[in-house]
């Protein structure tokens, strides 16, 4: 079976905007909520045998990077969820592949990329709030 690999993209001042949108948003709902933060992450199906060089690692940051920011992806996730906080991640179905997932494994195989098959971008929430809030809310 083929390792999917993860690709972090830690959040620039735009998607910094939208979790301040977001927190705003539910905490109108949800007064408890104290913080929100977001990611990206890459998630890509690797189908070599063995895992990317380092070369093809600097090709895959590089693609899924801001040109205009350094050190932007990462291996590691840049949420490090405490005990008061929830990690939540969303997007398409493992077993669906998505047309963007078809665009971006054509970059990846342009890029001379060829064991990328596929790539599903999800969004990852990390929410702050008091540990009884939560354990409320996701056990009813």
């Amino acid at each position: 079976m083929s390792p999917v690999l993860h690709f972090y993209v830690r959040p620039s001042g735009h998607e910094g905007a939208a979790s301040g949108h977001t927190r705003r948003k539910l905490q109108g709902k949800l007064p408890e909520l104290q913080g929100v933060e977001t990611e990206l992450c890459y998630n890509v199906n690797w189908t070599a045998e063995a895992l990317p060089s380092a070369e093809e690692t600097k090709k895959l940051m590089w693609l899924f990077g801001c040109p205009l920011l350094l050190d932007d992806v990462a291996r590691q996730s840049w949420l490090l969820p405490g005990s008061n906080d929830l990690l939540l991640e969303v997007g398409p179905r493992l077993n669906f592949s998505t047309p963007t997932s078809t665009n971006i494994v054509s970059v990846c195989h342009a890029a001379g990329l060829g064991p990328v098959d596929r790539v599903e971008t999800t969004r990852r929430y990390r929410l702050s709030a008091c540990f009884v809030w939560l354990c409320r809310l996701f056990t009813a």
